[in-house]
This record gives C-alpha cells, sequence and structure tokens, in this order.
C-alpha cells in the first residue's frame, strides 16, 4: 500500500540526516523504504520541494540518479520473468530506461502518445485495407508488406515528424523512446526501432526487433519471407543477402544468429549498454559505473 504524504516526508528527513552524516544512500534504510513506495521522481521531487532547510533540498535533490536506479531496478523485477516478445514488457523497460535521460518522465504520458500514434497507423492502414484483419492471409506477400510498411513510414516519418539524426548518440535525450515520440527529439535507432516495433506489433503485424552491431534494426518475419528494416533511415528495407554482406565487411567471425529476432529483455540491456557508453564518452565515469553494476544486476553482465 502506498505510503501517504507524510510518511513520505518523514523518509526523506531520515535520508536528510543519513546523508548530513556522509552515509551512502543505498545504505540508508530509509532510502529503501522511500523506493519500495514505488514512486516516481516527480512525486519524490514534490514532496522535496516541501522542505524548508534548503541544505536538506540540495542534497535530497542530488539523489536523483541513485532514486532512479533503485526504482528501475525495483520495476524491473516486475517485468523481467514476462514472455521475451510481450510487446507491454517492451513498452515498460523502455519507458524505465528512458528515465535515464529524464526523471520526470511519466507512464500515463508514454502510454497515451504510443495510443494516438497507434490510433493514425490504424487509419492510414485502414484507408488503404492494409490492416492484418483484412490482409492476415496474405503478410507473406513481399509486394503486399512493402506497401503496409510504406504506409507506415509515412505516418511515422511524415505526418508524426519522428526522425533519426547523425550525432544524436552523444545526446542522451535522444536514448529515451518516451521524449523522441513525445517531445520529437531527435532519436537513435534504438529508440525509433522501440516505438516502431511496439505499434507494428500492436497492430498484430511480424516484427521483431533485431540486435545487429553497430545500428539496431526491426524485420518483417513470417513463414518464408523476411525483411530488414532500418528505421534509421526511414524505414528503409533491406535484404538478409545485402545485410550479411555489410556485416562480414565490418565484422569478422559474425553470427547468423545475430540477424535473430531480439526478445525484449536483449533490447533493454543494449538501451542499458548505450547509456553506459555516453556517460564513459562524457567522462562521467561514476554515472557509468553505477548503470553498469544496474545491468550486471538485472542480466548478470
Amino acid at each position: 500500500m502506498p505510503l501517504r504524504s507524510h510518511n513520505i516526508l518523514a523518509l526523506l528527513t531520515q535520508i536528510g540526516h543519513d546523508l548530513k552524516s556522509d552515509k551512502p544512500a543505498d545504505e540508508s534504510p530509509a532510502f529503501q523504504q522511500l523506493v519500495a513506495t514505488e514512486s516516481n521522481w516527480a512525486e519524490i521531487f514534490n514532496h522535496i520541494d516541501t522542505i524548508s532547510d534548503f541544505a536538506v533540498r540540495h542534497k535530497l535533490r542530488s539523489l536523483e540518479l541513485d532514486y532512479t536506479i533503485a526504482y528501475v531496478r525495483a520495476q524491473m523485477q516486475h517485468v523481467l520473468p514476462r514472455s521475451g516478445n510481450d510487446v507491454w514488457a517492451l513498452e515498460r523497460t523502455s519507458y524505465l530506461t528512458g528515465l535515464f535521460s529524464n526523471a520526470f518522465n511519466l507512464w500515463d504520458e508514454y502510454c497515451a502518445a504510443l495510443d494516438m500514434l497507434e490510433v493514425d497507423l490504424r487509419e492510414a492502414l485502414e484507408e488503404r485495407q492494409l490492416t492484418p484483419r483484412r490482409v492476415k492471409n496474405r503478410m507473406q506477400d513481399i509486394e503486399l508488406v512493402r506497401e503496409i510498411l510504406g504506409t507506415m513510414n509515412n505516418v511515422m516519418f511524415e505526418k508524426a515528424g519522428l526522425t533519426g539524426e547523425e550525432g544524436s548518440i552523444n545526446r542522451l535525450e535522444s536514448h529515451s523512446a518516451q521524449l523522441v515520440l513525445c517531445e520529437r527529439v531527435s532519436g537513435i535507432p534504438l529508440s525509433l526501432a522501440v516505438i516502431y516495433l511496439i505499434t507494428g506489433c500492436r497492430l498484430g503485424f511480424p516484427l521483431y526487433g533485431v540486435n545487429t552491431p553497430g545500428r539496431f534494426l526491426l524485420k518483417w518475419q513470417l513463414g518464408d519471407l523476411e525483411i530488414f528494416i532500418d528505421v534509421f533511415d526511414k524505414g528503409s528495407l533491406i535484404t538478409r543477402e545485402n545485410l550479411e554482406m555489410l556485416i562480414a565487411a565490418n565484422l569478422s567471425g559474425h553470427s547468423p544468429r545475430l540477424l535473430d529476432p531480439a526478445p525484449f529483455e536483449i533490447i533493454t540491456r543494449r538501451s542499458l549498454a548505450n547509456l553506459v557508453a555516453l556517460s564513459v564518452r562524457n567522462e562521467d565515469n561514476e554515472r557509468a559505473r553505477k548503470l553498469e553494476a544496474l545491468s550486471r544486476s538485472l542480466f548478470g553482465f
């Protein structure tokens, strides 16, 4: 049961005392109890803002990363036991990793934005009689699939204005699918692919993530038909043969399994690895260490 506001304030006050005595946040029992309330950082921050002692407020605000890591770790425990192709699990884990780009992101806002994009896609597909209900027996027809993906690309990249940009890998906000969708910041291949994958799977299409080196891709796979999608290049289509030649030219000894469907756990691990690498590039070694420790605690490495 969630704690009442005055109890959260009591925990924050105790955490403030612990911080004054130089006790690390994660060693504070009050901090662990605060994480157990499952309150998001925006709610916690609002409580911190009511504390009159400026020094305590300052110390508590500095807990943003530590609290977000602890919150994400606790929330991930609810999600990771789910099936690897569970679209809700991908929605939830992409939201959680997005909190490292902006701890004030809200789950309801992300879900609402995904809902709106799904409606736009469904309407565009219905206009062309391309919804799964209408084409369910023809989803191995490559020309039909090209038409479906072309319609999705038009909605995603022309009407909705989602975009990727070289160099966005070095911008923290571009790693968050929620900020890419809700704020229209330029995305990286992974954040764009997550949005495309979630909405495509909600519609009922056989879309999967592909954890290719260098650039995360999607693929449409059903029966004998397999076609790869580069969402970072506005949904351009790639054959397996061309993709294998590209990988072989840049990576010796690669395995064909690199092109297998990636479950949401692999996507989540890649997202965290991207954030660790960004922290290292920014010479924020403490942040990199904490994010890497989170990934190890969740996935074992």
